[in-house]
């Protein structure tokens, strides 16, 4: 109304010319301009809050930005966004109080005009669609359309940020402190995790995925990157054995107890089941060691499972040869078993016991050998289950590969010569088909990657190497939280995405071990979260700020004996303060689809939409 108000006048005045128009032209034209950049921006901030992102990216664009933003930043590039403060919450905080019919929308011919577009395939566009989209660009934000009946969430939560977008970066130097990625199913968390490895693989850093439900878009970008970047990709499926790759999650140790370990705390047991089973795989591993053997699930599996009296024999036999000599055995009789005879292996037994020596391998073999069979039976069903799920079938030839089988061409790794190659490991866990096999895959490979990190810190250089883990729910442990605790001195930086806090809960059986892997998180993303719990746990991260609310009061009044035309009134207004979060979970709870807010580097809150990759 100013601006049509304002222009009238000018009109007026060139077209009647008073005394002294020409002052009053230029007040009018200098108004006019100062009313006209306010409705543009008005006319701005009202698009941004009545339009949905809907932001892509070539391949090309991304990782020419990625290259530039690493070079000049030494960061990452996450996605285009603004920093959020104290005034994007007060904003928020008055549109939220607002009726939805109040809110506005983009005129109608606007949304006609672009629903027309979006339903006209590209190669059959006429000029006069061509010239319809060229004429939206000037209406709506760049990269954007109306609102539809079907969108997700609340699209005005990014148009609060009328200063407009800006890449956000993702600083290399704060990834060592480990990132978390909340948010709920369809929400944005593997196209994300899609797009920041993307950029890592043409970092040339070793990356290791692990993603339980396994997302074939995912696989494909990071085969296509890996051959773009001339990098090795290696891919491990559960559910397609034939085209992975062989891994044995027990090949690198610093101490036996550690491989006895890795299987151990995948039991579910407490108490004396649980120490019985690892004292049973300590006593086993050791045996192989000392047997010349290398251990691997499925001779580990064998002699838990069918006794270790060969494995016994063997080890007494190399042992007593080491002290005696290869004579050491002449005076054992060759007799068959039978009743009231020694079988050769009794007599071994007694030679090692007359001999004087001792040895922790030999006499904990032993001990197992003379174990009550039905007291041993039942203390080790716990181990059982877990031993036949990883040790049998083709999941057994995948974990506990054998290189003397030469029908076999798979490759063969493990965790430290991935990371010493720097290549791109995938790892699809298939847990919709079989969740229980999954998951127990995903722990001892985590198991065996924090061991590994370990000996390199203690004894290598820093290496530099991502871990990416999907629905981490699924598969956490001990040894994710000992990687997150302890992998950032040994260069691995670790990204972890989960649906809510109480998976984490649940799959510890224990609230304080859940809030004990998240404190070891030093960022922070939050897409759409549907638990209010997980909501409030975000919000409190990101702290309070103050906001203001103007309070208006009227009141009006006349006395009985005043005359009806005389009357009281007073309006009165209140400007007040008032602490308020910085990000309501009512507002991460009403996220669309690739949008996140983020806590960067323990300082930096940022509002932000992830870029879909076209290629």
């Amino acid at each position: 109304m100013a601006v049509g108000g304002w222009s009238s006048s000018v009109i007026l005045l060139i077209a009647l010319r008073p005394p002294f128009w020409y002052v009053g032209l230029v007040i009018a034209i200098v108004m006019l301009v100062i009313r006209a950049s306010q409705l543009k921006k008005l006319w701005a901030f009202r698009m941004s809050l009545a339009v949905t992102r809907g932001r892509t990216i070539p391949i090309a664009k991304l990782l020419e930005k990625s290259k530039t933003m690493r070079a000049k930043r030494q960061s990452l590039y996450l996605g285009r966004g603004f920093v959020w403060g104290q005034k994007h919450a007060e904003i928020a905080e008055q549109i939220s109080n607002r009726n939805i019919e109040d809110l506005p929308d983009v005129p109608d011919f606007v949304k006609a005009a672009a629903e027309e577009v979006d339903a006209t395939p590209i190669e059959e566009r006429s000029l006069r669609l061509t010239a319809m989209g060229l004429a939206l660009d000037g209406l709506l934000p760049k990269n954007t359309k109306p609102i539809t009946d079907d969108a997700i969430g609340l699209p005005w939560i990014h148009g609060v940020g009328t200063e407009g977008d800006q890449d956000i970066a993702l600083p290399l130097g704060s990834l060592t402190g480990h990132t978390l990625i909340c948010g709920t199913t369809r929400a944005g968390k593997t196209r994300m995790y899609e797009s920041i490895t993307t950029q890592i693989i043409h970092t040339g850093s070793a990356l290791i995925v692990i993603d339980p439900k396994k997302d074939n878009d995912w696989v494909n970008r990071l085969r296509k990157e890996c051959a773009r970047a001339g990098r090795t990709f290696l891919y491990f499926d559960a559910a397609k054995p034939n085209e992975s790759i062989r891994i044995n999650p027990l090949a690198n140790f610093n101490s036996v107890s550690e491989v006895a370990t890795r299987i151990g705390q995948l039991v579910d047991a407490d108490g004396s089941f649980a120490a019985f089973a690892w004292k049973t795989l300590v006593r086993v591993q050791r045996g192989l060691v000392a047997s010349g053997e290398k251990p691997n699930i499925k001779n580990t599996k064998y002699y838990v499972q069918m006794g270790v009296e060969g494995l016994a024999e063997k080890v007494i036999t190399r042992f007593m040869v080491d002290k005696f000599g290869p004579e050491w055995d002449r005076d054992i009789g060759n007799q068959p078993g039978g009743k009231g005879v020694l079988t050769r292996l009794e007599q071994i037994v007694v030679l090692y016991l007359k001999s004087g020596q001792s040895d922790d391998t030999v006499e904990g073999l032993i001990a197992m050998i003379r174990h009550s069979k039905e007291h041993y039976s039942k203390m080790i069903q716990v181990l059982e289950p877990i031993l036949e799920m990883l040790g049998s079938d083709e999941i057994g030839e995948l974990l506990a590969p054998d290189p003397s089988n030469l029908k076999d061409t798979r490759p063969i790794y493990d965790v430290r010569r991935i990371i010493d190659e720097k290549a791109v490991l995938y790892v699809g866990l298939d847990s919709l088909s079989n969740k229980i096999i999954a998951s127990a895959i995903g722990s001892i490979l985590l198991a065996d990657l924090a061991s590994t990190m370990g000996s390199i810190y203690n004894f290598s250089n820093r290496a530099d190497a991502y871990l990416f883990v999907d629905e981490g729910a699924e598969i956490a442990n001990d040894q994710l939280i000992q990687l997150l605790n302890k992998s950032g001195g040994g260069g691995m930086k670790i990204f972890l995405a989960v649906q809510a806090i109480a998976d984490l809960v649940v799959r510890f059986k224990s609230k304080d071990k859940a809030e004990q892997m998240l404190a070891n998180m030093n960022n922070l993303i939050a897409l759409r979260v549907r638990s209010f719990e997980t909501a409030k746990y975000i919000s409190d991260v990101f702290g309070d700020v103050k906001t203001r609310s103007l309070e208006t009061s009227f009141s009006t009044g006349s006395e009985s004996s005043s005359s009806f035309t005389e009357f009281r009134s007073n309006v009165s207004k209140s400007l007040k303060r008032e602490k308020t979060a910085l990000v309501p979970p009512t507002l991460l709870m009403k996220l669309p689809p690739l949008h996140f807010f983020a806590f960067l580097s323990g300082r930096s809150f940022y509002k932000g939409a992830i870029e879909f990759i076209e290629d």
